[in-house]
Formats: structure tokens, sequence, C-alpha cells
């Protein structure tokens, strides 16, 4: 990978550039203001540029054909010792939703998410017939009834005994891997679309928020706005208000009637953290979402802590209409392979994988081969 720098005299300047150079897969990795120091001859401050660092990626080697997964009930994550009804999953469907039925609402106009329940016991290790990949998954972090769930779809398809060269199993663990594997819904290639993060205080909302505006901005060389909402608790994150004075992009700190992304323009709304145990928090952002509209909703969750407790909190903020999750803090955890349990064990598609706090850093569409490649290696 080669890292190629720019200067550039503003955001559309730097996309063109690295466009250009670089191509449309281009990643931007990070952007840096260089203050020129000097004046020119009219006795004015020459104007402040940035510095661009950005790389395109490798291609990465086509898959081979996946194996029929059949659809399964689930059970909602038990919030308490309250036991929720059953949601079915409908794997074969779930590549060809579309934002609204993506978006589709219970009664009470909230999204539902499908969950696994996590219980506090412990469980046997995972396997059957000649199977050994329940153990393999368990240790790459999948959560026990997630691996068993696995080893079950592998003997269903291929019978109980296992191929006997671990490689071939793994091979057919793999694709069996990626059939559970849904993709995000496309955002409109038009734009016109604003999207709002939220989360658990300190999960990397503003962060991703960030970084993903400057893909945007610089990568996609398209009009961006932000707003820095206040919720129940002030919204302090002032590095957002720089960045976007780094980036040109217009940030307002209040939401009038009538907001929201233009025509061709892309909104990012950031709010602050959410503490997903209290309830009478959670029913305001539900109401403080309702009232900007028609918006994309993105739960941000940290790669980094305890599955149960991720989890836990997919379910606590499932009462808002959640389209899809971002995960962040994944230069903290080496066992990547846990995150199968957000792909199989909920209704939700992860859109953006986030490591490192730089922006804008390591920050990158979620695919099954990233997953697998991490979770193993070679």
């Amino acid at each position: 990978m080669e890292i190629v720098p720019f200067i550039a005299e503003s955001a559309a300047d730097a996309a063109r550039q690295v466009r250009e150079r670089l191509g449309p897969e281009a990643v931007v990795v990070q952007v840096r203001p260089v203050e020129p120091g000097t004046r020119s001859w009219f006795g004015k401050k020459a104007r402040t540029r940035f510095e661009v660092l950005a790389y395109r990626p490798e291609a990465q080697p086509e898959s081979g054909p996946a194996i029929g997964v059949a659809p399964r009930e689930r059970l909602d994550l038990v919030a308490g010792d309250e036991p929720l009804s059953p949601v079915k999953v409908e794997n074969g469907a779930r590549h060809e939703r579309s934002p609204a039925k993506a978006r589709g609402t219970n009664g009470a106009g909230l999204a539902p998410a499908a969950i696994d329940p996590v219980d506090a016991t412990p469980l046997a290790r995972s396997g059957g017939g000649s199977w050994r990949a329940g153990s393999l998954l368990e240790s790459a972090g999948l959560l026990p009834h997630e691996a068993q769930g696995v080893v079950d779809r592998l003997r269903k398809d291929h019978g109980d005994s296992a191929p006997p060269a671990m490689a071939d199993e793994l091979v057919l663990v793999k694709r069996a891997l990626k059939e559970g594997w849904r993709n995000a819904v496309p955002m409109l290639p038009t734009g016109g679309e604003t999207h709002v993060l939220v989360g658990a205080p300190g999960v990397g909302k503003t962060t991703s928020l960030s970084k993903w505006l400057t893909q945007v901005a610089l990568g996609e060389g398209r009009p961006v706005r932000v707003w820095r909402l206040d919720g129940q608790t002030a919204n302090t994150a002032e590095a957002l208000a720089v960045y976007c004075d780094v980036l040109g992009v217009p940030l307002a700190r209040r939401w009038c009637d009538g907001d929201g992304a233009d025509p061709g323009e892309s909104g990012f709304v950031d709010l602050p953290g959410t503490d997903w145990r209290d309830a009478t928090a959670l029913a305001k952002l539900v109401e403080q979402v309702k009232g900007l509209g028609a918006v994309r909703v993105h739960l941000v969750l940290n790669g980094a802590y305890d599955m149960t407790l991720m989890m836990r909190q997919v379910r606590a903020f499932s009462v808002l209409p959640i389209e899809d999750l971002i995960v962040t803090h994944l230069d903290e955890e080496a066992r990547w392979g846990k995150l199968w349990n957000l792909v199989l064990g909920t209704n939700y598609s992860v859109r953006f994988l986030g490591a490192g706090q730089n922006v804008p850093g390591d920050f990158r569409l979620a695919t099954a081969d990233q997953l697998l490649m991490r979770q193993f290696p070679a």
C-alpha cells in the first residue's frame, strides 16, 4: 500500500486530485491544515491549504460460490427477564430490502431488531457429527449459539461427516458465514439524505461522523452539511466544528423546521451519547429523532466492548428506527470474528468498520471478506 500526499486549496480541489491520481476507490487516511506563514503583496495572510494523504486499496480476490442457508426462527434479546416474541429472519431476501422496508416499524412506529438471547449460563462447546468448526468459531469470538447455528447449517447441507482435511472444512465454514452476510442498504447516488449517528457515550460517534463526511467531501467531492445538536445533555464536540471549518463544511447548532440535506447534498447529525440503561433518556432520544423527519439512523458500537454488552446495547437502541451498525475501536480488538454475532444474531447489516481516533483515519465499508481475512489469516 503506497500512501500518496496531496496539497490542496479546498475540499473540492483535494477530491479532484485524489480521484485523478488514485481513482474513485481511493481511501483518504489523513487531512491536516498547512499554515502558509507568509503574507501576500496586498498585506493579507495567504490562504490556508491542507495536506491530504490517500491510497488506492488493493483488489481482493473473488470468493467462491456461497452455501445456501435456510431461514430460521430467532428470538429477541431478553431485556431483563421478559422474553420477547420471535421474529423470523429471511436470510435469502436480505440483500433485496429497500430503504423503506429496511426501516419497517412495529405498531409503535419503531424498528424492532431480532437478536438472539444472551444467557449468562455457560453453554457446552458447539459442534455436531465430526465437524470441528464449532470450537474454532467460539475461539474466534462467536457466541456459542451462533457457532452452533453455523455447524447446524453445515451438517444440513453437507451431512454429519466433515471433510477429513481441516483446510477443506474451513472453506465450507467461510462460505457458510458469507451466506449469512447482508449488505447495507445503498446510499442514494444523487444525495439528498440526512444521516443521524446514535449510540452510548464514548463509542466514537463524532469521530465516525467526521471520517464519513471526509469520504463524502473529499473522496466523492459532494457538498456536505452538518448539525451538532444538543440532546438530554449538551453536545461538547468542539473538535467537530474545527474539522468542519478545515473542510469548508457548514455546521449548524440548531435544527429548524424544514432542515435536512438538499438535493445533491449529504447531511450528518451529531448527537451526544445516550445512556442505554436509562429508559427516560432513550424515550427523549426517540422523540428527538422523530422530530428530524426522514433521516437514516445508524447505531455506533465500540467493537472492543464485551460481546454481551454490545448485544444489549443493540437491543436497547432498537426502540429507534436503526438501519444499520457502525463498529469502531477495532484497533483495540484482535478478535474481529466476534462481529459475526452482530451479523448472524440481529436483523441489522454492518455498514462501516472503524479503527483509531485520527480523522479521517481507518474507516471502510464493511464486507464479509474483511472479517474473514482477519478471522482466518492466510
